[in-house]
């Protein structure tokens, strides 16, 4: 008996990178023109948005009905890529901190004020142990109380200011 794909014993739908044309409309929506059917708006949900940021993407209708997923971005062509790229840089937008100038933790959060590759930002966090996300190795994903996301690539990069004000929540 031959190896089989776990999509041959579950419900998984990869789509078909021949088949499925992904561009960008006039407004700015991600569209799929998958076969024979044209889908106006569709969303992307990676599975996986830190260890495997382009591959398993859920692909989703307006309704949030999942139409298939994709299984590896690079398998589509130039076109349909650069827009399935778009979508996600857009969807995860995540400014990258720098430095970090204070945090002061008071009553149950922590209020950050932080130079990232987009300026100066001040936000608010839960609590010490919410809100700050290891993401691999020294990465972490930072996420305010009104589910914006910051990015620290490497806290050891960190001038040694902003590591001292990092360390104890880390």
């Amino acid at each position: 008996m031959a190896a089989k794909e776990l999509s041959e014993f579950s419900n998984i739908n990869y789509l078909d990178p021949k088949e499925a044309i992904f561009s960008i409309s006039e407004g700015g929506l991600l569209s799929l023109q998958l076969g024979a059917t044209f889908y106006r708006k569709v969303d992307l949900h990676q599975a996986f948005p830190f260890s495997l940021e382009h591959k398993f993407i859920s692909v989703r209708d307006e309704e949030g009905e999942e139409i298939g997923i994709i299984k590896d971005v690079a398998d589509f062509s130039a076109e349909s890529r650069e827009a399935i790229l778009t979508e996600l840089r857009w969807r995860y937008y995540a400014p990258i901190i720098t430095r970090i100038l204070d945090v002061k933790d008071e009553f149950g959060h922590l209020y950050w004020d932080v130079e990232t590759d987009h300026g100066f930002r001040k936000f608010v966090t839960r609590a010490r142990d919410e809100g700050i996300y290891p993401i691999g190795g020294r990465r972490l994903l930072i996420v305010d109380m009104t589910g914006n996301r910051y990015e620290i690539e490497d806290y050891h990069r960190l001038d040694a200011r902003s590591l001292r004000f990092l360390e104890p929540y880390i």
